[in-house]
């Protein structure tokens, strides 16, 4: 019998924002301009993007941190608006490291050094840029590596500057729902892998939740998957994706059953809609995501009226075997948080249309009261055969 761990999920955490406890420490803050690959070539140096960092101490509330740069000059711009700090009663940890994606506010190609900012920590959403802050000051700027066209074979390579979706923050924080899946493992990938690592994570993360006795190490799994995608370091679209999946399945006889929503190769007609996500995060299945670039999968959410942030992992490097201990960490410590808004998502390649989503669950064992229904059956069924062989014996008799 297969045993779900429980998973925590809120339809309000008004019990948490009203939890004294902030962060506990001052966060370390980080700033990135992205530098984008391709084919292991460099496409798109100083790109307008900027990554966005923060690695924290958790408290028992839900937070949110909110930066605006240059602070307190008519350039003043709000950046990262309402990054979620978790508590430690969602993730089960007491420090962790999350990312968000920027416009940074400057031409492609331009080289950013430093940035000006100034951050305020909150026990709910801003609902516009901050004017009084925690703390300001002057960060120098990094370089980060992301991958474009990294796993789904559309050659779409265009990157524009970031979108947020457009999202209305002015809108009441009231019936916030949360769902977190704690360790969900997160794969290092070979080139244009993402598919195969997307399904990698889920599968692990459902055999460690359900104890389907997976044995397999990460990458094991993930180049058995890749086999199956048929995905020759070229990527791979949501049919063989669920196929790849389905035969996983079947060959290691895991109780496991795919479905999915949306579809590019793959059609159906249930549609990817913000309902169905966070249907199949509340009953402990794991989601893929695909755009016309990327696969990643989900972790978590965080939702309330038509505002919806999701936290994905993936691979940004796909570098295999080559992968620097460096860049190892940034993959063991990768949380990325993004958005869903009216059918658009932004997993690392801009804002796309989500294509499509797949995701898993254990076979539904039948419930109790069936089988005891099928047993007083059987039993009745005996018992009414056993009173006609009487009938017939007492027939013989007379």
């Amino acid at each position: 019998m297969s045993r779900i761990r429980p998973f925590l999920t809120w339809v309000t955490l008004a019990v948490l924002l009203l939890a004294p406890a902030l962060v506990n420490a001052t966060p370390v803050l980080s700033f990135n301009q992205v530098d984008f690959f391709q084919n292991g070539g460099l496409v798109i140096p100083n790109s307008e993007w900027g990554e966005f960092d923060i690695a924290y101490d958790q408290g028992s509330s839900l937070q949110w941190i909110n930066i605006v740069a240059n602070p307190g000059t008519p350039n003043a711009r709000w950046i990262v608006q309402n990054h979620p700090l978790l508590p430690t009663g969602l993730t089960g940890s007491s420090q962790f490291t999350s990312a968000s994606y920027f416009d940074l506010g400057t031409p492609r190609g331009t080289p950013v050094s430093s940035l000006d900012v100034g951050y305020a920590i909150t026990s709910a959403p801003a609902t516009g840029a901050p004017t009084a802050f925690d703390a300001t000051g002057s960060f120098n700027i990094g370089s980060a590596q992301n991958i474009i066209n990294s796993g789904v074979p559309s050659g779409d390579t265009a990157q524009g500057a970031p979108d947020n979706g457009n999202l209305n923050w002015n809108v009441p924080f009231t019936g916030l729902t949360a769902n977190w899946h704690t360790d969900v493992p997160n794969v290092t990938q070979e080139e244009n892998w993402c598919g195969p690592g997307a399904a990698t994570n889920s599968l692990h993360w459902l055999s460690d939740q359900n104890n389907l006795g997976l044995t397999q190490t990460l990458l094991q799994t993930q180049t058995e998957l890749a086999a199956n995608m048929m995905n020759n370091h070229d990527g791979n679209w949501d049919d063989a994706e669920a196929q790849g999946k389905e035969q996983f399945i079947s060959d290691h006889g895991l109780p496991l059953e795919v479905h999915y929503a949306g579809g590019v190769k793959l059609p159906n007609n249930t549609p990817l809609t913000w309902d169905w996500i966070e249907s199949e995060m509340a009953k402990g299945q794991d989601v893929e995501f695909m755009t016309n670039t990327h696969w990643v999968v989900v972790e978590g959410f965080l939702s309330w009226g038509d505002i919806h942030l999701l936290s994905y992992r993936d691979d940004p490097f796909q570098h295999g075997a080559a992968t620097t201990a460096e860049e190892q960490d940034v993959i063991d410590d990768r949380h990325i948080w993004t958005y869903f808004q009216d059918g658009f998502t932004n997993i690392g390649n801009g804002q796309e249309v989500l294509q499509a989503a797949v995701a898993e669950s254990p076979v539904p064992e039948p419930p109790t009261f069936l089988l005891w229904g099928v047993g007083l059956f059987l039993l009745l069924g005996i018992d009414w055969m056993r009173r006609q062989e009487r009938v017939a014996c007492h027939g013989l008799t007379h």
